[in-house]
């Protein structure tokens, strides 16, 4: 409790908004890992980049993408056929140049240097003329490097895998923000209407009764100074901040995986559904849009629906937007009496 009850209903407000984030946010993560929507990205983008065709030692043809993800670097972790939502940018790279410099006449025969891969890439016609003409840029460049450097601490070819790395990983993030276009955006608007009226969340009502209710008050207002040393939040925080819910997650899911995670996420829910109606009530109310002789009243209407958009509103800001406010918030507070002890002083001396 800071002593002041409009700050203790400020930041109550703030934890409120923060735990209907943490809901949202774990609701969204369940419905894209149960859609698949980050190997459905990755697919798309493998299939329309590596689109050309190779044959298959038994003869039947399939594009190179769908060569690359049936690689052994790749399947590793997911298995062959099944698809992966995460290639690793080291294992990409060792599948792409393994294709690329294969030579079915002898395929036992690996490139053993640079001059050999520039070679590979400059006589396939597995690869489109751009990005080809790409990699004998990045063979060449690294090439060079490679000379101009006096102390030889890595090889040609090394160089060469670092620049094509590099080149995959920019790729990712472009999908990264494919994906938040088209699931995690509309996903976290659709989300956040259903949170915001399965629990009646209300921001103006939240509010009315936080400022009439000081034990109600006072009680969310710990929690949301508290929330900033809760490790279990600061975690989930920092989660969200490094996928925003935007990036290809870096786990090849399988079955197992995906129910795991699943779990994991209805678990959360419940605990920040849980956390919120410790403090207060959220839920709908019999005959609360009606006024004192039984009709609906359209003041009541129009309030109620003013609530539930603001709460959409401040759902879609998001958790770490929330968990930043309350943290300053909390600083604030806790040096805020210094100034004040420090003017005293100087008012003594004087």
């Amino acid at each position: 409790m800071s002593g002041f009850p409009i700050l203790d209903l400020v930041v109550g407000m703030i934890f409120i908004f923060f735990m209907l984030s943490i809901i949202s946010s774990s609701a969204i993560e369940l419905i894209l890992t149960g859609m698949k929507a980050r190997s459905i990205m990755l697919e798309e983008w493998l299939f329309k980049i590596f689109d050309k065709t190779i044959k298959k030692p038994d003869g039947t043809e399939i594009s190179l993408g769908q060569s690359i993800m049936d690689h052994c670097s790749v399947t590793a972790l997911s298995g062959t056929g099944k698809s992966t939502s995460y290639i690793d940018a080291k294992n990409f790279t060792s599948a792409l140049l393994e294709k690329i410099s294969f030579d079915p006449a002898n395929p036992q025969s690996v490139a053993k240097n640079i001059d050999e891969f520039i070679a590979a890439i400059d006589k396939t016609n597995l690869l489109s003329t751009e990005f080809q003409r790409v990699l004998l840029i990045y063979a060449h460049e690294a090439k060079d490097t490679y000379k101009a450097v006096s102390e030889k601490t890595v090889s040609e070819i090394e160089l060469f895998r670092d620049k094509v790395e590099s080149w995959y990983d920019s790729s990712m993030d472009r999908i990264s923000g494919k994906l938040k276009t088209r699931y995690s955006r509309p996903a976290t608007f659709v989300v956040a209407v259903i949170v915001t009226c399965l629990l009646n969340a209300d921001s103006i009502a939240i509010a009315k009764y936080l400022y009439s209710n000081p034990e109600a008050r006072t009680k969310v207002a710990m929690q949301g100074y508290d929330a900033g040393k809760d490790t279990a939040l600061i975690k989930r925080v920092q989660q969200l901040r490094a996928t925003t819910p935007d990036t290809l997650s870096k786990d090849a899911m399988g079955l197992g995986e995906i129910k795991e995670i699943i779990t994991s996420k209805i678990t959360e829910i419940d605990k920040a559904k849980q956390g919120l109606s410790d403090v207060m009530p959220l839920t709908w109310k019999a005959g609360e849009l009606k006024d004192g002789k039984g009709n609906y009243s359209g003041r009541l209407i129009f309030s109620k629906i003013t609530g539930l958009l603001a709460t959409i509103l401040a759902i879609m800001m998001g958790a770490p937007f929330w968990f930043d406010l309350l943290n300053k918030i909390s600083n604030l507070r806790g040096t805020g009496a210094k100034p004040a002890s420090t003017g005293g002083e100087a008012e003594k001396k004087k």
